[in-house]
């Protein structure tokens, strides 16, 4: 009797356990057909911000030096003794102002004897064109030609040796008024170490005059944001550039772009921008250094650096829309305060920004996607 009811009871859990088997694997079964959105909420949740484009001011900052528009060594044309130094160190001069005086006395002896020169042949000259006219009004047979022809070249003689004569006048004027060494542009002098007396020959360097308005500052470019700049149009095209000066104080002038140098600095990877500021207080002085300020509008996406893969290959960020969720391709314009980046805008409408961190295998799966606001990404400028 006890028998039966062990074998039956042995029946009965191998039933069971046959039952329970079968009702797994049907489970099984169906967990596999359930979309994947609902087996594991929590790990198919992802959130996303819209892709708004704006337009943003972005500031860039190089480190430039000031240089005149225009400095010039002042040397004289002649040699000779100083009489008299006119200008101080420092003073501001206009072109044609004097400067220096040589001493004159020599100059103008050669000059005046130069004069007397020039009159004794115009006498000579005039004599022998009279002559000369005379004998050809005469004729022949009253002159003979050999008298005709001797008149004739003493009048042609004459006439060379005027315009030789004028000529020594000329340069007797010339080195009298080069006496007189005088500003050739408008300017600041610079140190002034002569006196009466000094010796000076045309490799005497006796000051230096530096145009201070406008004046020049140069600054660098990278390569990469000099190609930047010509692929978007004409260069510093409705771009402010303005300057920051060594006291921290912002200069009132703008700049004016001029020109670019014609070769790329093989040390440094950059290119030289000239570039004219307006300088009438006398602010900007010749070699000091400055902080160029580039302020420019850019049309582009705000997105956290934190969201950017940052990878050998290129830039990407994973985004969502009509195909899912896909690693994407992001040209980086510029940095955008401290946390962000302004990318170009190369998205399809309707994407999001994926704000939680996933990797290219996990990207693969179907997610429900939560947008949020767009402030997720964005921190001012």
């Amino acid at each position: 009797m006890n028998e039966k009811k062990e074998y039956r009871d042995w029946v009965f859990s191998v039933l069971f356990l046959i039952v329970l088997g079968f009702a797994g694997y049907f489970a099984w079964l169906y967990y596999k057909k359930l979309p994947d959105t609902q087996k594991n909420v929590s790990e198919r949740t992802l959130s996303a911000a819209p892709l708004i484009e704006r337009e943003v001011m972005i500031n860039k900052n190089y480190i430039g030096y000031v240089k005149p528009v225009n400095e010039v060594i002042v040397r004289p044309y002649i040699s000779g003794f100083i009489d008299k130094v006119v200008v101080k160190g420092g003073a501001e001069v206009k072109t044609g102002d004097i400067l220096v005086i040589l001493e004159q006395s020599e100059y103008k002896a050669q000059l005046e004897a130069a004069k007397a020169s020039v009159a004794q042949a115009q006498a000579t000259f005039d004599n022998n064109k009279i002559y000369y006219q005379r004998m050809q009004k005469a004729g022949k047979p009253a002159v003979s030609q050999t008298d005709l022809d001797n008149a004739k070249a003493a009048f042609l003689s004459s006439k060379a040796a005027l315009e030789q004569a004028k000529a020594s006048q000329n340069v007797a004027e010339v080195n009298f008024n080069y006496t007189l060494v005088k500003a050739t542009i408008d300017g600041i002098i610079g140190d002034v170490s002569l006196s009466s007396g000094d010796y000076i020959s045309p490799q005497s360097s006796l000051m230096t005059i530096i145009q201070y308005n406008p004046m020049r500052v140069v600054f660098s470019l990278t390569d990469k944001d000099y190609l930047d700049e010509i692929t978007q149009g004409e260069i510093f095209a409705n771009e402010n550039i303005s300057l920051k000066l060594a006291n921290g104080k912002i200069y009132t002038k703008s700049g004016v772009f001029r020109y670019t140098d014609n070769q790329i600095d093989k040390n440094t990877n950059s290119i030289a921008i000239y570039a004219d500021f307006e300088n009438p207080q006398k602010e900007l002085v010749a070699n000091a250094y400055v902080d160029v300020l580039l302020h420019k509008k850019y049309h582009g996406m705000i997105v956290a650096k934190n969201l950017v893969l940052l990878e050998p290959e290129g830039n990407f960020i994973y985004v969502a829309g009509a195909n899912g969720v896909v690693k994407r391709a992001v040209d980086i314009i510029a940095d955008y305060g401290v946390s962000n980046y302004l990318l170009k805008n190369t998205f399809h409408p309707g994407e999001s920004i994926i704000l939680d961190k996933i990797t290219d295998e996990v990207s693969k799966q179907k997610f429900k996607i939560i947008i949020q606001g767009s402030a997720a990404v964005e921190e001012k400028n």
